[in-house]
């Protein structure tokens, strides 16, 4: 069963929840809010109340509207640490009844905000949290003496997590300085996958700086989802030897500028890399297949410098979310990896083989595999029917922030779909049979597919490309895949009437 709670997903998908207006029709206020961004929490506190106050109380509404602008605005605020300013604008001017918001059905969801965040803000002690190692003992994260904890909370479904858990990986492998342990902590309760994913993605770790742990809790019954605002994967944390949050909502580079190692070659590389690739818009697959080749000739006559760079290439491309780089991870790997395995690690060769069985499932230029899954009156009928100009494929799952930005896009192009015929089907690749149901129905009336495979018999996650969701294929009438694991952005860039 998904992990990740219900509540999070309601606050996640509400984008202005105290105020009553967005942010952007008030630009005195935001520009006065915008102001602050730099200073410290404590001070940001102190003038957000003075703001709220200046207002009057005389004027509650106008209080409570500008009180509900500024809980938006840090809730939205891409500055670490501003969820404190949130919580304190929740504790403070509502939850309290000092003010009233306009609609009473938002009290819960500021409830949950502030329940989910209050007690990982950065400063505070980190919370108690005893989890399970693979063998089963517990382990809690505060016990262990290294000088610097990361705690990693990941899903191995996870699109961002596919992009993040490499970097944290190959950071583990280059870190050099004080004693440093990364808990690696998975959110949900498939073993078997858990097991798989850090085979893949974590082994080849022999670093005597750095300890890397291994944990999960399948009953969910450490309360982390609450403790450490895990409402989505990745959740990236920094502690320091006193146990004190240092760092929260990390990503891999930041983390890595704060552990004062921002030069560490795997970012000098991803920035290399970004300003090459970048500088070609639009990027298609030739392009990429020749700037790899460019790489291999500038390379060749230096061994060292050539596996360091492929290996990060490889990489790179292998977990971009464009379709162009990913062709062309699979183009280097079988063109300079797989044909000369001797001059890789054993881990790396592994990891490269597996990558390209998978995208050898269903491949551009094939006819897709033909599967029977249930649709939402439990009948089993064919994923696709050969009667559509274009089928649309969304494998997704109910819980995963990418697949529902992506469904959105989607569902924006509705009409379109409609008037140019082209299918959409809905694979639902999770096993909460309820909350899927829930789901479908809130969809209704659409003339959309909605399918299932609850009852396990499909074959469905051997005879797909499905390790990480969304995963979005482009099939045309006959069923011929024309572009597979591409984003809704390219969909219709490849279809030129939409």
């Amino acid at each position: 069963m998904r992990r990740i709670l219900a509540i999070g997903l309601m606050i996640l998908g509400i984008c202005t929840t105290a105020a009553q207006e967005s942010v952007t029709s008030h630009p005195s206020v935001t520009a006065y809010l915008l102001t602050l961004l730099e200073e410290p929490v404590d001070t940001i506190i102190l003038r957000v109340d003075r703001l709220i106050d200046s207002v009057g109380c005389q004027q509650p509404e106008l209080q409570s509207k500008v009180a509900g602008l500024a809980f938006d605005f840090f809730t939205e605020s891409p500055v670490m640490g501003h969820e404190a300013v949130a919580v304190h604008i929740a504790d403070n001017w509502f939850l309290n009844k000092r003010l009233q918001l306009e609609n009473e059905a938002l009290y819960p969801v500021l409830f949950a905000y502030a329940e989910f965040n209050r007690s990982s803000l950065i400063g505070l002690p980190a919370p108690a949290l005893l989890l399970q190692n693979p063998e089963g003992f517990p382990v809690e994260i505060r016990d262990d003496a290294a000088d610097r904890k990361v705690l990693f909370f990941y899903d191995t479904e996870c699109s961002t997590c596919r992009r993040e858990a490499p970097l944290l990986a190959e950071l583990a492998r280059t870190y050099r300085g004080e004693p440093l342990t990364v808990f690696a902590i998975y959110t949900q309760d498939n073993r078997d996958a858990w097991q798989a994913y850090v085979d893949a993605v974590f082994s080849g770790i022999d670093n005597p700086d750095v300890t890397v742990v291994h944990l999960w809790d399948p009953d969910a019954s450490s309360g982390f989802h609450k403790k450490y605002a895990v409402l989505s994967t990745p959740m990236l944390f920094l502690l320091d030897s006193q146990n004190r949050i240092r760092g929260r909502g990390l990503d891999c580079e930041r983390l890595a500028q704060m552990l004062d190692i921002g030069n560490a070659q795997v970012f000098q590389y991803r920035q290399l890399f970004d300003n090459v690739f970048n500088t070609f818009n639009p990027l298609d697959v030739q392009t990429v297949e020749d700037l790899v080749d460019a790489f291999h000739d500038r390379t060749a006559g230096n061994p060292q410098l050539h596996a360091d760079l492929f290996l990060n290439l490889f990489n790179y491309l292998r977990s971009s979310d464009v379709l162009a780089k990913q062709q062309g991870a699979l183009y280097l790997a079988e063109k300079y990896i797989a044909a000369d395995p001797d001059a890789w690690s054993e881990e790396f060769v592994a990891r490269t083989v597996h990558a390209l069985a998978q995208a050898r499932l269903n491949p551009a230029g094939s006819r897709a595999t033909q599967l029977k899954l249930q649709n939402k009156r439990g009948r089993r009928v064919p994923l696709y029917d050969n009667r559509h100009a274009y089928t649309v494929v969304f494998f997704h799952l109910l819980d995963c922030r990418q697949c529902q930005q992506e469904f959105q896009e989607l569902k924006q192009l509705k009409p379109d779909f409609y008037e140019y015929d082209i299918q959409v089907v809905m694979v639902y690749v999770g096993e909460q049979q309820e909350a899927w149901r829930k789901f479908v129905r809130k969809q209704w009336p659409c003339r959309w597919k909605f399918l299932n495979d609850f009852s396990h018999d499909s074959n469905m996650r051997t005879l797909y490309d499905l390790e990480y969701v969304p995963h979005l294929y482009l099939l045309d009438e006959n069923g011929i895949v024309i572009a597979k694991d591409i984003k809704v952005s390219e969909l219709k860039a490849i279809i030129p009437f939409l």
